[in-house]
């Protein structure tokens, strides 16, 4: 078989890598048969004519190297998202609808902190600024009528306020023990979501879920507090 022949069938061989790249349905097969499929060609237009063609070479690798840097980057994507052992938590707890990477760029968002006992955290009739989220412990929820509910671990705290707009309904604080909390500045959440309209939809979810929980064990409660008396 002559050289011009071994060059033809690597072109050949070269369009099927790409064929099947076309048909790939996903985007990092994608990526590498068509990177394969550049690398195959390109000694068929090196060695198969006279003069090497420069055109076509200099193409392909424009081609592969932006293939390349994309593969990159898909590959950190999908990198295996390391969490601490209180991440493990509230993500199990809250936040299995949302993937893990986009979690943690999530929380990334928030401050950590570590507060005592009886701490106040929101006043009742206020523009609140913040969200918060209880990761250990639990707060104190004191409503208008008087009544007492905690937040367990796992639970948002402004929830409502984040969503509506509106002024708190109840004032919250740390337990009796230690608790730690993540605390997001409230517009500087929202303008980060707004980026982000995939995780906004479900973050709106997460919170509208937790709110309707938290109403519906109150109306219980009222419920239960009824019965008590007749």
């Amino acid at each position: 078989m002559s050289d011009w022949n071994h060059y033809l069938v690597l072109l050949n061989v070269a369009y099927l890598i790409w064929l099947m790249a076309f048909v790939a349905k996903d985007i990092l097969w994608l990526r590498v048969l068509t990177i394969t499929g550049n690398l195959v060609v390109i000694p068929y237009y090196i060695y198969n004519f006279q003069n090497p063609l420069w055109n076509s070479i200099i193409w392909v690798g424009i081609y592969t190297s932006i293939n390349s840097v994309m593969l990159f980057l898909l590959y950190l994507e999908r990198r295996p998202v390391s969490m601490t052992e209180q991440e493990e938590n509230i993500y199990d707890l809250t936040f299995k609808s949302i993937k893990p990477r986009a979690f943690k760029k999530l929380i990334e968002q928030a401050r950590w902190e570590n507060l005592g006992p009886d701490v106040n955290l929101v006043t009742r009739d206020t523009e609140l600024k913040d969200l918060f989220l209880v990761v250990q412990g639990k707060a104190e929820v004191v409503l208008k009528n008087g009544a007492n509910k905690d937040i367990p671990m796992g639970g948002f705290i402004g929830e409502q306020s984040f969503i509506t707009g509106s002024t708190t309904s109840a004032d919250v604080s740390t337990g009796a023990e230690a608790t730690t909390i993540l605390r997001w500045n409230k517009e500087s959440l929202k303008n980060y979501l707004n980026h982000h309209e995939t995780l906004k939809h479900t973050f709106d979810l997460i919170l509208t879920a937790d709110l309707i929980f938290k109403l519906r064990s109150m109306d219980q409660n009222q419920q239960d507090v009824t019965h008590s008396q007749i």
